[in-house]
C-alpha cells in the first residue's frame, strides 16, 4: 500500500472534479447561496416510516452496544433470501463502498490490475492505487448507447488481472447492460479466472426488470449492493456484500480490526426496509422516470445524450470546442452543481446531472443548461 502523502495526492488527481464539486458547493451554501446538488447521487426520499420507526425501537430497546462484524444474522438471512443464498455468504458493511474496497483489499496485491468498462465511477481507480493496482479502463461509446466491448476487453487483461468491476445499471450513464451483454461479460471473466465484483447500487431503480445473470455457484462473482439508493438511506451508511464463505471470513476480520460493525439499530432499519422493498423501489422508480422524461424534453435538440434506463443520472455531451470546466462553473453561479466528465475517465465534453431533486428543479436546471448554451456559443 502507498504512504499516506501519495495516496492523498493521488486522490486529489485521480477524482478530476467529483469529490471537488461537492465541497466547492458546500462552501457555496455556507456562504449563504442556495444550490442544487444536481452533483451527487442522493434521492430525495428516504427510508419506509416503518423502518425508521424500527431503528427508533431498537434504540429505546439498547441495541446500542457492539454487534456481529459479519452483521446481525436476521437481516443477513434477509438479503440472502433475495440472493437465492446462505446468510453465510452475507457480510453487512457500511456502504457499498466499503464493500468494494474490503473486497479489493483482500483480493489484490501490488502489480495485479483492475479493469472495468467506462465512464466509470472514479472511486473503483482510486481503491485498485491505493493498494498499488493499475487500473485499465475500457472505453465504451455513445454512439454505440454504451453498449460493453468484448473485444476492448479481452485486449485490456493479462496475467496480471484480477477483478473486473461490472455496474450495470452504471454510474454516470445510467446504462443497463443487456442480460445478454452481462452474461458474456461475465462468461469471460471466468474463462480468464478474473473474478467480477457486481455493483449493484443502481439494479433495484432499473426501469425495466434486469436480466438473469448466470453465476449460480460459481464464486467467481461477488455482489455488493446498498441500502443508498433504492431507499434513500444514504446517511445511514449500510450495504452488503454477497461473496463465497470463505472471502466472508476475510471480509469479516477486516470489519474487526476497522469499523468493528454496522450500528445495530441502523441494520434494524434496513431488515425492516427490505419488507418495503417492491413498494420503495416502484415508488423510486416512478419519481426517476418522470424526471428523466422532464430533463430529456428539455434538453433533446440541444445536447447529445442517451436515455438512461435506470435512476439517477444524464451524462450529456457538450458540443464540440466547449469549454466543459466553464459551463459548470457558470452552471454552479446559476445555483447548480454538476461534475466534469472528466470524473468518469476519458469523456472531458461530458458532465453528469443527477435527477434526484424534484422534477420542478430538474426542468429549471435543464432550462438553465440550455440558457448557459447559447450565452456561451
Amino acid at each position: 500500500m502507498q504512504n499516506g502523502k501519495a495516496w492523498t495526492g493521488q486522490l486529489a488527481q485521480g477524482s478530476n472534479g467529483l469529490y471537488e464539486t461537492y465541497e466547492k458547493a458546500l462552501a457555496l451554501e455556507r456562504k449563504g447561496a442556495k444550490i442544487a446538488k444536481l452533483n451527487v447521487g442522493e434521492p430525495d426520499w428516504g427510508p419506509p416510516l416503518e423502518a425508521i420507526r424500527a431503528a427508533e425501537n431498537a434504540i429505546a430497546g439498547g441495541k446500542t452496544k457492539y454487534g456481529s462484524a459479519q452483521g446481525e444474522l436476521s437481516l443477513r438471512e434477509k438479503i440472502a433470501e433475495l440472493h437465492g443464498g446462505r446468510a453465510e455468504n452475507i457480510v453487512i458493511t457500511p456502504g457499498s463502498k466499503w464493500g468494494i474496497y474490503a473486497l479489493m483489499k483482500t483480493c489484490l496485491s501490488r502489480g495485479d490490475n483492475v479493469v472495468a468498462f467506462s465512464p466509470h465511477w472514479s472511486a473503483y481507480e482510486l481503491m485498485a492505487k491505493s493498494f498499488g493496482a493499475e487500473f485499465r479502463a475500457i472505453g465504451l461509446e455513445m454512439g454505440k448507447k454504451w453498449a460493453t466491448d468484448l473485444g476492448g476487453l479481452e485486449n485490456a487483461v493479462d496475467a496480471g488481472t484480477k477483478l473486473l468491476v461490472l455496474n450495470s445499471p452504471a454510474n454516470p450513464t445510467s446504462k443497463a447492460f443487456s442480460e445478454k451483454e452481462e452474461n458474456a461479460v461475465i462468461g469471460f471473466a471466468e474463462s480468464r479466472g478474473i473474478t467480477v465484483i457486481a455493483d449493484d447500487a443502481y439494479r433495484g431503480i432499473a426501469f425495466e426488470k434486469m436480466g438473469e445473470r448466470q453465476f449460480r455457484n460459481s464464486g467467481g462473482v461477488f455482489v455488493a449492493n446498498t441500502f443508498s439508493k433504492t431507499f434513500g438511506m444514504t446517511g445511514w451508511r449500510i450495504g452488503y456484500v454477497v461473496v463465497p464463505e470463505a472471502k466472508a471470513k476475510e471480509l469479516v476480520s477486516l470489519n474487526q480490526i476497522t469499523f468493528t460493525n454496522v450500528p445495530v439499530f441502523i441494520q434494524a432499519c434496513a431488515e425492516k426496509a427490505i419488507e418495503y422493498g417492491e413498494t420503495a423501489a416502484r415508488e423510486a422508480r416512478k419519481k426517476c422516470v418522470l424526471r428523466a422524461e422532464a430533463a430529456a424534453k428539455i434538453l433533446s435538440g440541444h445536447l447529445e445524450f442517451t436515455r438512461p434506463d435506470a435512476g439517477f443520472y444524464l451524462f450529456p455531451r457538450l458540443p464540440e470546442g466547449s469549454d466543459t470546466l466553464k459551463f459548470l462553473d457558470t452552471m454552479l453561479g446559476m445555483g447548480y452543481a454538476m461534475v466534469p466528465g472528466a470524473a468518469f475517465g476519458d469523456f472531458g465534453r461530458h458532465f453528469r446531472m443527477s435527477l434526484c431533486l424534484e422534477k420542478e428543479t430538474i426542468e429549471a436546471a435543464c432550462g438553465a443548461v440550455v440558457e448557459t448554451l447559447e450565452e456561451l456559443e
